[in-house]
């Protein structure tokens, strides 16, 4: 009997050992195919990086897909280089890639280290930075031409960040608007600051529009303050707007055009010396529109009509009939045949009759119109 409970009490506990064992081999095989899936995601993980990545563990080394790929069976060759760079940098170098390709990289290296931050080798990144190169290097030839073009024409530059109130003014605006070379003018009042007083208004209003919306592009001349002569600047200038309509930066250009202000005065006091010529000389001097409305009269026409209303009238408004016929037919024979002299009696507002001696010419302006011209002389002045 107790040789019986003997082996019942031995059977237990060989079920218990076998069910314990189970369990155990169980959680092993469930341990092992979780660590397989981790291994494998991670490795799915690092093949799918777009970034060449590589290590070196003593005799062990290899990289990610990108890295594969980019050196092909050059990869010993890299290897090789890759053990005579520092460990923990970043170095800009000329690499072999497959095909014996050189290309200037970026790697990044960092020690590979174990559980116990123990250096077991070397691992990093590397970056194809040959196209980087050459588009820096295209950026720098264009920049080089934009700055001879600009320098080229003479103007300066201002470059305005409008969200962190930072300027840039080029060498050739600090000279125009009157800095040495060695000033750092670092501010919208820079500029402003130098505005002739009598052309702040306008500098004000004409930004403000802008700012504002009601103008496609910034554009204002004015004078700069305390300067002898008196330096006259154009300004141009467009903004960058970003969300909500907001301007984030102002670039734009400034030209001296102090010497074309000049040549305006004096083409300006030129006009008002002719016009004032013209408008005191004893003669009926006049300006018609191809159908014979007066566009100007001189003084001495003035005078001679009794200073009536004008602008615009023609001859039958303001002569008598007969002599407006004679005027009318001496402006047909100009327009249509060519005919520059013309002999008329003209009726003065008393009624006397006045012998002209009439010199008629056409002049064609800019915007295509032709208009008559005309000088009558009183015949007996004449001669």
């Amino acid at each position: 009997m107790a040789v019986i409970i003997i082996l019942c009490i031995l059977i237990v506990l060989l079920l218990l050992i076998t069910l314990f064992l189970y369990r155990s081999l169980n959680r092993l095989k469930q341990t092992i195919q979780t660590t397989t899936q981790e291994a494998l995601f991670y490795e799915t993980l690092f093949n799918a990086i777009p970034i060449a990545l590589f290590y070196k563990d003593g005799s062990t080394e290899g990289g990610n897909k990108a890295f594969n790929h980019a050196f092909g069976t050059y990869k010993k060759g890299f290897f090789e280089q890759a053990l005579t760079l520092p460990k923990n940098a970043e170095q800009n170098v000329t690499l072999t890639y497959d095909n014996h390709i050189q290309k200037q990289s970026l790697i990044l290296c960092a020690p590979l280290l174990d559980a116990h931050n123990n250096i077991l080798g070397i691992t990093g990144a590397i970056w194809d930075i040959n196209s980087w190169n050459k588009s820096k290097e295209n950026l720098l030839i264009q920049k080089q031409r934009l700055e001879l073009a600009i320098e080229g024409t003479q103007d300066g530059v201002f470059d305005w960040d409008m969200q962190k109130d930072i300027f840039f003014y080029s060498s050739r605006w600090k000279h125009i608007m009157g800095y040495d070379p060695h000033d750092t003018p670092t501010s919208l009042a820079s500029w402003l600051n130098l505005v002739h007083p009598k052309d702040m208004a306008l500098v004000n209003e004409v930004l403000a529009r802008y700012l504002d919306g009601h103008t496609n592009a910034l554009f204002v001349e004015h004078r700069i303050r305390d300067t002898q002569p008196t330096v006259w600047i154009a300004a141009r200038a467009k903004v960058v707007f970003g969300q909500n309509n907001t301007p984030i930066r102002m670039v734009g250009t400034i030209r001296d055009i102090s010497a074309r202000k000049i040549n305006e005065d004096k083409l300006r006091i030129y006009k008002d010396m002719f016009v004032s010529f013209v408008e005191h000389l004893p003669v009926l001097a006049y300006i018609k529109d191809t159908q014979g409305n007066f566009i100007y009269i001189n003084y001495f026409f003035k005078k001679y009509i009794g200073f009536q209303m004008w602008e615009h009238k023609n001859a039958y408004t303001l002569f008598d009939h007969d002599t407006a016929d004679k005027m009318s037919e001496c402006d047909r024979l100009s327009l249509l045949e060519g005919k520059i002299e013309h002999t008329l009696n003209i009726s003065t507002e008393e009624g006397d009759a006045m012998p002209i001696h009439l010199y008629t010419f056409i002049v064609d302006t800019e915007e295509g119109q032709k208009l008559l011209c005309g000088m009558g002389i009183n015949k007996s002045f004449k001669e």
